[in-house]
């Protein structure tokens, strides 16, 4: 597609749609990360509990960490069409998979293919974005997607259990169908003219040592932190993990058609904003998970309660994702901007914990993750602008393809480090069981997260001051 045509483009009824079926791709994809939660009581009384039973919402994120970077990497390769047929031709056939299993076993396969296609489909609408708006409308779209995920966090749980109480399990589901319908009738009518200067060959070897690496450094970081057991001692998950890492780089470095070109890896800007995002992701993911525990158990609030009260984070992160298109319109530099961010979210984790330690009162507990909340929301665009701005139109799958993958690791990695705090001070215990002894004060929960976003801060000092493209410096 030529610049021409693509600024031809811009704000017609061709526009809005092609970004309305790409962000309802997202929204698909963001919502099966939660809708499955209040229905897994039912599943278990359908198909069975046992171990398998926790591996149908962890086949679906690690499957989607796994296939973002090669999704990504086969939107640059061979168009964004077909790339996005893919994701949606897979999301769609797992969903169907999901609602007819017979067993847990097919339903946790059939979550392995929904989440490969979902891996795509979380990365990919950046992709379009990127080729078909220009830069100094991006952050206004990358407002709209952080948007679009705290929507689902909200309203994928609800949906999840009235469906599942009033129609049936399979129907969260079964209702992918319409949606991905309506996603793919979007791209045969809009994509036409998606065309690649110089397809090249995908490089399968660097894909499966890709999807080994994140397998097994998933596994490794489970079995350390205690989420899940395999049988499989931690140790040796984590060897697999280094020894498949080292051949995709090794594959990267030699083969002629890499699956990431090394410029991506190399790129400080891309690399240190793939390692922003991962640390606010997991801060995120992870107090969003077990705050509500915090609630159930501090303050005596119900399960609804809790999920109300923890609006205070959502609430800030979404609307801290619209102050930089704002702000990158004054001064399109960005560094200031985001290194402020996240020293926003830092300060908001770090009085987080003051609260919980000396002064645990529900109003506090707000005001500081509406703090924490807003830091994080103004990063999220700013990540994905300056790794845009930094990758080029060559590259601009890859490139967010890794940032998509770093974002699901965030999530991961978040859950299982504040999980591992809020197993040892006894936050997921049992009403009436007795606490163990040695542990660790509740408050570490959010001191894992200050943690994490102190990481975030170290890397945006190191970042490279550039200005995004496309913009004029305003007096």
């Amino acid at each position: 597609m030529t610049t021409a045509s693509i600024n031809s483009e811009i704000g017609s009824g061709k526009e809005r749609l092609v970004i309305g079926a790409v962000m309802l791709a997202l929204f698909m994809a963001a919502l099966e990360q939660t809708i499955v939660g209040p229905a897994m009581g039912d599943i278990a009384a359908d198909l069975g509990g046992g171990a398998l039973l926790s591996w149908v919402p962890t086949a679906y994120l690690l499957a989607a960490t796994a296939a973002s970077p090669i999704l990504g990497a086969i939107a640059d390769l061979r168009g964004r069409r077909l790339a996005l047929y893919l994701c949606v031709g897979l999301f769609l056939a797992g969903s169907v998979l999901a609602a007819l299993s017979p067993n847990l076993a097919t339903l946790v396969a059939a979550r392995l293919v929904q989440g490969a296609g979902a891996g795509g489909l979380t990365a990919l609408p950046f992709v379009v974005i990127a080729d078909r708006v220009p830069m100094n409308r991006r952050a206004t779209y990358s407002a709209y997607i952080s948007t679009i995920y705290a929507v689902a966090s909200i309203f994928g749980p609800v949906a999840g259990g009235v469906l599942s109480d009033y129609v049936h399990w399979s129907a969260i589901f079964w209702i992918n169908v319409p949606l991905s319908l309506i996603v793919l009738f979007g791209i045969w009518s809009l994509f036409r003219d998606d065309t690649v200067a110089k397809p090249r060959s995908i490089d399968f070897i660097g894909a499966g040592l890709l999807i080994g690496g994140t397998t097994t450094s998933v596994m490794a970081l489970n079995g350390f932190t205690g989420v899940s057991e395999t049988g499989i001692p931690a140790l040796v998950w984590l060897i697999g993990a280094v020894t498949f890492w080292a051949g995709f780089g090794w594959r990267m470095v030699k083969a002629r058609a890499p699956l990431v070109p090394l410029q991506i890896l190399t790129d400080r800007t891309i690399l240190l904003c793939a390692l922003g995002l991962l640390c606010c992701q997991g801060s995120n993911i992870g107090m969003a998970v077990y705050l509500p525990l915090y609630y159930q158990q501090q303050f005596g609030l119900s399960a609804s309660g809790a999920g109300f009260a923890i609006l205070g984070l959502l609430c800030g992160i979404m609307s801290g994702a619209y102050i930089p298109p704002r702000l990158l319109l004054l001064n399109p530099s960005y560094k200031p901007l985001v290194l402020g961010a996240a020293v926003v979210a830092l300060c908001g984790a770090l009085a987080l914990t003051l609260v919980l330690a000396f002064m645990p009162t529900l109003v506090g507990v707000e005001i500081a993750t509406v703090a924490l909340g807003l830091g994080i929301g103004s990063a999220y665009p700013i990540f994905t602008l300056a790794t845009q701005n930094a990758a080029g139109n060559a590259r601009m799958g890859a490139a967010l393809g890794v940032l998509g993958f770093m974002r699901a690791m965030g999530g991961t990695i978040g859950v299982a480090a504040v999980g591992a705090a809020a197993v040892a001070s006894g936050l997921t215990r049992m009403e009436g069981e007795a606490v163990a002894s040695g542990g660790i004060p509740m408050w570490t929960i959010s001191l894992v997260a200050a943690g994490l976003l102190s990481l975030c801060v170290l890397a945006l000092v190191a970042l490279p001051p550039r200005e995004l493209e496309g913009y004029v410096r305003t007096k």
